[in-house]
């Protein structure tokens, strides 16, 4: 097992070069009933003591390091018993897991599920975004209670200052949030920036980093442009100082740096040529090539980028009658778009599937990991491999259903296909039976795809892993690529 690599004179030099803390104690971990002779990595060692001497921390990780690991190890350091943690709806019997695998304590685990369950004092609480931003009574029984540490998993679910979620945990105006009840704080992502520099904003705020309102922070630190519909956000500025602010909370390591162990990954761009592509004579004649029409769409919602949907929110209930023709136009370039998507999605399918379809016949590839962004794309796929043995992850899977379908491709040969969407099955899953990827959409946000393709090049692999993006030519999909690649190198300046 790749654990026992890491020996135990690394550990103690790990354990020297950390912060000393009350209540730290040996690191070796065990189970819940029986002693296990795992030991966590020296990088490992260090982010949970990173963790236990801070009140506010952010944990940003590259995925596939064991950030959970990590943080339930900081929670026996401390003796933590209340403890409460927020996570994706697919990710709350992992943490169950979690806790069993690498605690040396038998605390109860509480699973929030319906908006009947309620937390229990003295035991890990895991608990959904989506639960904590509709439950009103949930609420206010949290921040009744008084928690140890309240853990924030896939903490980039808080970047939006406006979202329910977000005002629920982190508070809004009189509503002090669920955090003021918690004497820790702890927030794990690995990808803490999304898009921009904007999307730090409420973490820095809610940790007493940035005592500014959003717009000042975001003038001092984000280059754009007031498109007319909004302030779009074009890249980064005074990146020093705020990397700086950053640096106060955030401990950061990429896998190149601490995981020489971890086998390689490979990313491919593979291009479906047009003369491949199932596209209808009139779409062929108004739509081809770029830049055409598909990429004056692309470049004008782009200008707009992350504020139109929250421009389209605003101006609905601010002022429906004034700017209703604002509100139209970009509802038909966001629909015009997403259509425009799928359309390409589902055009380039039978190329693609015939050439993923064959690899599996032949077994040049063992099992395979697809991920797509609309559901008929998904389907698609489902219905074609299906003789493989197929599990789906997306927004109709349901919740109980969803850990049965990761593992039984985890662990059932005949289950040889995965397939999910990239949003629901693109966070704190683990997928390491599996080291082929394939893309066949992408989404806008460069650490969504970013999530997915990591679920199978983390702990636990030990084969190379290959990652395939499959573009159709002279399409949307090339568009989207190019603004990915400037979106991950404005990321990059700031985090690496």
């Amino acid at each position: 097992m790749l654990f026992r690599s890491v020996s135990h004179r690394l550990q103690r030099m790990a354990l020297n070069a950390a912060p000393t803390l009350k209540s730290c104690r040996t690191l070796t971990l065990t189970g819940a009933n029986e002693p296990m002779d795992e030991t966590l990595f020296p990088y490992q060692v260090v982010g949970a003591q990173f963790l236990a001497s801070k009140e506010h921390a952010l944990l940003a990780d590259e995925m596939g390091l064991g950030k959970s690991a990590q943080a339930v190890v900081a929670c026996d350091q401390l003796n933590a018993q209340a403890i409460l943690i927020i996570c994706p709806a697919n990710l709350r019997v992992n943490w169950s897991r979690e806790f069993t695998r690498f605690s040396n304590q038998t605390r109860p685990v509480n699973l929030l599920l319906t908006k009947a369950d309620r937390p229990l004092p003295h035991a890990v609480n895991v608990v959904s975004y989506d639960l904590v931003a509709i439950n009103d009574d949930l609420k206010k029984a949290l921040i009744k209670l008084n928690w140890d540490v309240l853990i924030l998993d896939e903490a980039h679910y808080l970047k939006e200052r406006t979202a329910k979620r977000t005002k629920a945990i982190y508070g809004f105006r009189q509503w002090p949030g669920i955090q003021s009840s918690a004497e820790r704080v702890w927030r794990l992502t690995g990808t803490p920036m999304p898009n921009n520099a904007s999307e730090l904003y409420t973490h820095l705020k809610s940790a007493d980093l940035e005592h500014r309102n959003y717009w000042d922070y975001v003038f001092e630190f984000c280059d754009g442009f007031d498109s007319g519909y909004g302030y779009n956000i074009t890249g980064t500025k005074n990146v020093p100082k705020l990397k700086r602010l950053l640096g106060q909370m955030m401990l950061r390591r990429k896998k190149e740096e601490v995981m020489q162990e971890l086998p390689p990954i490979r990313f491919q761009e593979i291009t479906v040529p047009r003369s491949k592509v199932d596209l209808d004579p009139w779409f062929l004649e108004n739509w081809y090539p770029l830049p055409g029409k598909q990429g004056q769409f692309v470049r004008e919602l782009e200008e707009m980028d992350k504020s139109l949907k929250q421009t389209i929110l605003t101006v609905k209930k601010g002022a429906q009658t004034r700017y209703k023709d604002q509100v139209a136009v970009l509802e038909s370039y966001a629909t015009a778009t997403s259509t425009l998507r799928r359309y390409i999605g589902l055009a380039k399918m039978p190329s693609v599937l015939a050439i993923l379809e064959e690899e599996l016949k032949e077994k040049t590839i063992d099992k395979l990991v697809i991920f797509a962004v609309h559901s008929q794309v998904i389907e698609q796929a489902r219905h074609h491999l299906r003789k493989f043995g197929v599990v789906t992850l997306y927004g109709g899977t349901p919740t109980k259903k969803r850990q049965d379908n990761i593992d039984l491709f985890q662990h059932d040969p005949a289950t040889r296909v995965f397939i999910g969407n990239i949003q629901a099955a693109g966070t704190g899953i683990t997928l390491t039976a599996a080291k082929e990827v394939a893309f066949l959409e992408q989404s806008w946000v460069p650490a969504e795809n970013d999530q997915a393709a990591m679920r199978c090049h983390r702990l636990g692999q030990m084969r190379p892993v290959r990652v395939r993006f499959f573009c159709c030519e002279g399409s949307v999909d090339e568009e989207v690529s190019r603004i990915l690649i400037k979106k991950t190198r404005d990321i990059a300046i700031v985090l690496d």
